[in-house]
């Protein structure tokens, strides 16, 4: 190409000047000025990013544009401008206003004129600051500074468009690819100018454990799209696919329900599945496997719901970060009528009487009473003391749960044993007046001694010197600690002589008693 512009334009040219202008074409005509500098070129990939960006990470994630110069990130800036809100994108680059080029100039004013002049280095630290912490900027355009050593979580997309090598590119990649939230555990890069074509070339510094995992293609994105898909399906094997009605479900529970490890495999695949799913964009692959996707995602749904209530607040502020698997997943017919579908059942007085209502068969009554006792009292366990006390008696029915051969009369019938047992202690928490600290204590000993009506009046006494020592955080604070020991074990004394206790007993209820106080004493919690 250069060969051709001097015949054309240096014609007129003597030998000895021709050879003189040449050559000083050549040092000025790199690569950057004749191609990675072109405005049109540039105009062309910004509407690209734009698209991208409003797409794939917009109101998730943020993203960064490297430019080959710092020409190239003004003309970026520009361009971006044409196709998103002004406010979307920033220039984080280093200036010299007295010696820079118009287009640069440019920029010098605008930034100046938002910012009350300001000056330049002042202005680019709020940017950086910003895109960490604001909404805005969602878009920083770099050509050299932050590369290496810029730690910004929310940062997932980088459109590289300049030729970096070796170490700097390692460099650069990695900023991508900082943990957020657990929503985001890899980048994704967007390569304009072909150097990760070379991603292994460049590396042959390093060996192949270092550089392991720090970059995978679209290829190895799908492969593990599939394997994922395909693990997850063979839970469910001896399930027709494609159905989404109640006793489907509830079959593909059961399968979860009574193995903890394919509960655990399930939940973890599932949630990987879906970060594929967002990293893939607009791949074919997601059309091409996207019923077996909705039908694994609809199990997804039923469990969350049905046995994992206690998460639901965290999955909803989860999914939002997930734009794509809603729009084109859990908004489906399918899912929306599964998530509907779902009876309401509260844990309150009405409980029983709606159970029996609303469930259709003795196996969705049994699983129903599973799935709720599984929550309040294994899950939700130490949060209630009435809970607590029942744990080894709900942990039986699980395991008559987990048997190939179930006897769902046998667990709904065990199962509303034990929600009589919650309304009457629940109701006898209430007639005594007792905090749940109190009423904890009370129900330990009364497990270990079975009768006393002295425990009453002796754990009001308890909670009566326990209150000048428990106040926020007194667990962490050495002395408050000391002094509610000392309250502790001073009252378990009084069962040696009275009980029979023995050293050993003594020490086993002291602890038991301890965390109690631990887990349910808390300001005011004594009154």
């Amino acid at each position: 190409m250069l060969e051709t512009f001097l015949e054309v334009e240096f014609e007129e040219l003597s030998d000895d000047m021709r050879d003189k202008v040449e050559e000083g074409v050549k040092k000025r005509l790199n690569a950057i000025n004749m191609f990675l500098e072109n405005p049109k070129r540039i105009e062309l990939i910004a509407r690209d990013i734009a698209e991208h960006f409003k797409e794939n990470v917009d109101g998730t994630f943020k993203a960064m544009v490297v430019a080959a110069s710092r020409k190239s990130c003004a003309y970026y800036k520009e361009a971006l401008d044409k196709w998103l809100p002004k406010e979307y994108s920033e220039v984080v680059m280093t200036y010299n206003e007295r010696s820079d080029t118009q287009v640069i100039q440019h920029r010098i004013s605008e930034a100046k004129a938002r910012y009350g002049g300001k000056e330049m280095d002042d202005i680019r630290k709020e940017f950086v600051e910003k895109f960490k912490e604001e909404e805005y900027p969602k878009i920083l355009i770099v050509t050299d500074m932050l590369l290496t050593g810029f730690d910004a979580p929310i940062l997932q997309t980088m459109y590289l468009d300049k030729p970096l090598k070796e170490h700097r590119l390692l460099q650069a990649i990695a900023r991508t690819n900082r943990p957020y939230k657990g929503i985001k555990e890899a980048g994704v890069i967007l390569d304009y100018i072909g150097i990760l074509k070379e991603f292994k070339r460049a590396f042959e510094l390093y060996s192949e454990e270092e550089i392991k995992g720090a970059l995978s293609g679209m290829e190895s994105l799908r492969e593990d799209f599939n394997n994922l898909l395909d693990g997850l399906l063979a839970f469910f094997s001896d399930i027709p696919k494609d159905n989404y009605d109640r006793q489907t479900m509830l079959r593909s529970i059961e399968v979860l329900t009574t193995d903890e490890d394919n509960s655990k495999r399930f939940l973890e695949d599932y949630r990987e599945l879906r970060k594929s799913f967002e990293l893939l964009g607009p791949a074919e692959i997601k059309i091409e496997r996207f019923s077996d996707f909705k039908w694994v995602s609809g199990i997804y749904t039923f469990y969350i719901n049905t046995i994992l209530q206690s998460q639901l607040g965290h999955e909803m502020y989860v999914q939002k970060y997930f734009e794509k698997t809603l729009r084109y997943v859990h908004r489906t017919t399918e899912l929306e009528n599964l998530r509907n579908d779902l009876p309401v059942i509260s844990f309150d007085e009405n409980y029983l009487s709606d159970l029996e209502e609303k469930s259709k068969s003795k196996e969705e009554k049994a699983a129903s009473i599973v799935f709720t006792l599984n929550r309040l009292v294994l899950v939700e366990k130490h949060k209630n003391p009435v809970y607590e006390s029942l744990t080894d008696k709900v942990e039986r029915i699980l395991k008559l749960w987990k048997e190939k051969t179930k006897d769902f009369e046998r667990i709904y019938a065990d199962g509303i044993e034990v929600f009589k047992k919650i309304e009457k202690l629940s109701q006898r928490q209430k007639e005594l007046g007792f905090s749940d600290m109190e009423y904890s204590l009370l129900l330990n000993l009364e497990k270990k001694f079975e009768d006393g009506s002295e425990f009453i009046k002796d754990i009001r006494e308890l909670s009566d010197r326990l209150q000048d020592h428990i106040f926020d955080n007194w667990a962490v604070q050495q002395t408050a600690r000391k002094n509610v020991e000392r309250e502790v074990r001073r009252f378990v004394r009084r069962y040696v002589k009275k009980r029979g206790l023995k050293i050993d007993e003594l020490d086993n209820l002291y602890q038991n008693l301890m965390e109690n106080v631990e887990n349910y004493g808390k300001p005011g919690s004594n009154q």
